[in-house]
């Protein structure tokens, strides 16, 4: 691959960018655009808010199996196909949700979505680390990743819209419309950057035997762990913040989107900042590392906080704004780094990579859950997850 990367390094091409970009927000976008017309599908299907929770962790399990499907036909049939076959995927399940008579049907298509939707989460990753040098890499994973942040606060915004524009069906329309513009643009534009020299064959001994070259490789899975903590404490954020700002400090919903959207806001800043630090010659380890201190510290500044003094509703989101704006710092760069040590099978590195690291945050998800939940607990959740990923990143010094 290295004949790719130097032939492409320093030469980042925009509009692949926006492309790669848009197949990393389907599933933020099929996810969270459906959110503001849950309430109408239970009363259309008659079913409870139970029933209805329960496509969206359908959706997220097509998510991780689909990653882990995908790995093998990305080496196997090249980057291009794979992508093609999974926007059509995706776009053919969203038009039959938006038709769905029953929430058993809605729940088979949010799996088929699901699995469409994953082959844009695994080959941009794939893609990035074939065409680009280990740097120029860093940068488009710092945009990529950015783009992951917004697509959360923007897709409610926009499934509201189209809701006030016509019932829930709409929405899946038009998930519809922009998994099949994704698959025209895909097809007119995207170049496939695995040469088929470089392709292995889809047996059964071949696709053991890269799987297994991933899992004993010991910086990358370092790493890829590394990268799953760091998403827990996220993920932890998400399923927690809500609670804690309506329960503990008694604000609005309407107030708490606000706050929400301003750690997107800092975490996109923060991109921008590891772009520059980049650009000045840091290396995406040392980038790592500085955004999972920041991470630790204010983790730790607002345990400490909160024991000795506690704090305001205006300190706590400050504090936890710096926390979560912190990860913008890493998730680029930690992919980079994740990537340039995947070997010879980019797209299993890829896929194993996108299942980990749903597992793992999924798994301290779980375990923070066992404990009372508050501003301190979410504290310390920041502190250790933090220094949980510092210890693993620095383990690949001796690996």
């Amino acid at each position: 691959m290295s004949d790719v990367k130097t032939h492409d390094a320093g030469r980042i091409s925009p509009a692949l960018i926006v492309l790669l970009s848009l197949l990393t927000a389907l599933d933020a976008m099929a996810i969270d655009m459906y959110l503001p017309g849950m309430p109408d599908m239970a009363v259309a299907f008659n079913t409870d808010a139970g029933r209805m929770q329960l496509t969206l962790a359908i959706f997220l399990a097509g998510l991780a199996i689909g990653q882990a499907l995908y790995g093998p036909l990305l080496d196997r049939y090249g980057r291009r196909t794979p992508v093609l076959a999974g926007m059509a995927l995706f776009s053919a399940a969203s038009f039959g949700a938006a038709a769905a008579t029953s929430v058993e049907i809605l729940m088979v298509m949010r799996f088929l979505q699901a699995l469409g939707a994953s082959a844009g989460l695994v080959s941009p990753r794939a893609i990035v680390s074939d065409r680009y040098s280990d740097g120029e890499a860093a940068k488009i994973f710092t945009i990529l990743m950015q783009v992951m942040m917004i697509a959360p606060v923007v897709a409610p915004v926009v499934g509201g819209y189209v809701l006030g524009l016509g019932d829930w069906r709409l929405i899946f329309m038009m998930l519809g419309v922009l998994g099949t513009a994704g698959f025209f643009w895909c097809a007119a534009s995207l170049p496939d950057s695995l040469p088929l020299a470089k392709r292995t064959p889809l047996h059964p001994r071949s696709i053991l035997r890269a799987y297994a070259a991933v899992f004993k490789n010991r910086r990358y899975m370092l790493y890829t762990i590394a990268s799953g903590v760091a998403l827990g404490s996220l993920f932890n954020y998400i399923a927690t913040s809500s609670f804690i700002f309506t329960h503990f400090y008694a604000l609005t919903p309407q107030s708490f989107s606000y706050i929400f959207a301003l750690n997107a806001l800092v975490s996109i800043v923060a991109g921008f900042i590891s772009v520059w630090l980049l650009n000045l010659g840091m290396s995406a380890r040392a980038v790592t590392i500085l955004g999972l201190g920041l991470h630790a510290g204010m983790g730790l500044l607002l345990a400490v906080v909160l024991v000795m003094h506690g704090v305001t509703a205006v300190g706590f989101t400050v504090m936890l704004a710096a926390a979560m704006g912190s990860l913008g710092l890493i998730y680029g760069n930690i992919m980079a780094l994740v990537m340039q040590n995947a070997g010879s099978s980019a797209g299993v590195a890829a896929s194993v990579m996108g299942a980990l690291q749903y597992l793992i945050s999924s798994l301290i998800g779980y375990l923070i859950s066992l404990f009372p939940q508050g501003p301190l607990s979410l504290a310390l959740s920041i502190l250790l997850c933090g220094l949980l990923a510092i210890a693993l990143c620095t383990q690949v010094r001796d690996a």
